[in-house]
């Protein structure tokens, strides 16, 4: 049996692989998802928000390490909100980043949050979003950068890896009548994040060129959210590990690959796992990709100790069904 470091490699390979090869296909779906969600939104003077946010998740895109991910995120969210600030969180620190709209967007690196409570803990423990008056996010942050006109921001959780790896603060700014468009901040933020998430998968453990670079330069001086750190990288494990550990250590990575190939599963295949549930009938809908997918688990699992355990038969009903086997359908193999 191969040692665990060699299954590691294996796995983060297969991962590299898989995501190498559906980036084409995952963006399209992304802007596709994307631009649904604000069909239906009242366009900017001189500009549709499909135009907006078309724009915007092109160049989130075509970033190419996290810094630029992040400022494109801000430059996109400007067009749907008057003042957009961004801060980092690692552990209960919040520290900021970078702002855009404010009167002095330099300021807001300045600042810490103290994430007591108000719009601030319910973004961070619900991580979802939160609106209300601004005055409920941050005494000190308002008292900096001066109150909205309107009296009111949202807070978005940059939720990456089942993890908030960042707040975002917006608000109209100084007009009565700015543009605060929760919809839009909402969808760009959920954009991001998991371009995010794709790109830390892709590079787990490799620090590209260019992430270098953007660590070294000005505007990256500040903390950045630390998305690497929360993809699949290599452990550090003593130099002998007793049976269990081990064991334990590979059925954690069994789980998680099953779990990266079932998400990919439902992301291509939207309609169809909508349509299935409703006709519980999962399995033959999606019988294709399943058992493509169970083949390549199966290879890297099968003759190993974690093989009776069946993540991937777990993942699929939870992830596609919502732990309703009934909703596979008849024919899935139990």
């Amino acid at each position: 049996m191969p040692r665990p470091t060699e299954i590691q490699g294996i796995i983060e390979q297969a991962v590299a692989e898989v995501f190498d090869a559906a980036i084409p296909k995952l963006r399209a779906e992304i802007i596709s998802r994307a631009l649904a969600e604000l069909e239906l939104l009242a366009p900017p003077p001189g500009s549709s928000p499909t135009d907006l946010v078309h724009a915007a998740t092109a160049s989130i895109q075509e970033a190419g390490s996290q810094a630029e991910i992040l400022r494109q995120l801000l430059e996109g969210e400007a067009k749907f909100a008057g003042r957009v600030a961004l801060f980092v969180v690692k552990g209960s620190a919040i520290s900021g980043w970078q702002g855009t709209g404010f009167q002095d967007n330099e300021i807001i690196r300045s600042i810490s949050l103290n994430g007591g409570g108000g719009l601030m803990e319910r973004a961070l423990q619900g991580r979802e979003l939160a609106v209300g008056p601004a005055a409920d996010f941050d005494g000190g942050f308002i008292a900096t950068v001066v109150e909205p006109a309107s009296g009111n921001c949202v807070v978005l959780p940059l939720v990456v890896k089942d993890k908030v790896a960042a707040l975002i603060y917006a608000d109209a700014g100084g007009d009565p009548q700015g543009t605060l468009d929760v919809s839009a901040l909402s969808a760009l933020t959920r954009f991001a994040a998991l371009w995010l998430e794709l790109s830390a998968l892709r590079k787990a453990g490799v620090a590209a060129p260019e992430e270098a670079q953007a660590a070294s330069a000005p505007v990256s001086s500040a903390p950045q959210p630390d998305v690497s750190a929360q993809a699949p990288s290599p452990p550090s494990p003593p130099p002998v590990a007793p049976p269990p550990a081990v064991e334990d250590e590979l059925h954690r990575k069994a789980r998680r690959f099953a779990k990266v190939r079932v998400e990919e599963i439902k992301l291509y295949n939207g309609p169809r796992v909508v349509e299935g549930k409703h006709n519980r009938d999962l399995y033959e809908r999606l019988r294709e990709d399943i058992e493509k997918s169970r083949a390549t688990y199966d290879k890297r699992y099968r003759e190993t100790p974690v093989a009776a355990a069946d993540y991937f038969n777990q993942e699929l009903i939870r992830i596609l069904a919502d732990n309703d086997i009934s909703l596979m359908g008849a024919n899935f193999p139990r």
